[in-house]
Parts: structure tokens; C-alpha cells; sequence
């Protein structure tokens, strides 16, 4: 399971087909945040703009 790295909440990604690349938002903190990985899904924060 995938950790937030800003809040560190479990990310629950299971089930999601998710690309390598694509940006999401974390449900708790709202962060956005970059795949970096798919087996196991894995994030980071998204560059600043």
C-alpha cells in the first residue's frame, strides 16, 4: 500500500489502474502527488509549477 508522502496516510490505490506518470490528489491532505510505480503502486510529490 502506498503512503502520502506529506501526511503519510495509507493511499488505498488497489483495484485503480493507475500509469506511471499520472497525477493524482491524496483524500487527506490534498496534495498532488505523481505515480512513480506500478507493482506496487508507488507515489511522490508532483514537481511545483
Amino acid at each position: 500500500m502506498a503512503k502520502c508522502p506529506e501526511c503519510e496516510s495509507d493511499l488505498e490505490l488497489d483495484g485503480y489502474e493507475l500509469d506511471v506518470g499520472e497525477s493524482i490528489n491524496c483524500p487527506e491532505c490534498s496534495i498532488e502527488l505523481k505515480v512513480t510505480g506500478n507493482d506496487p503502486i508507488s507515489v511522490s510529490l508532483a514537481p511545483e509549477e
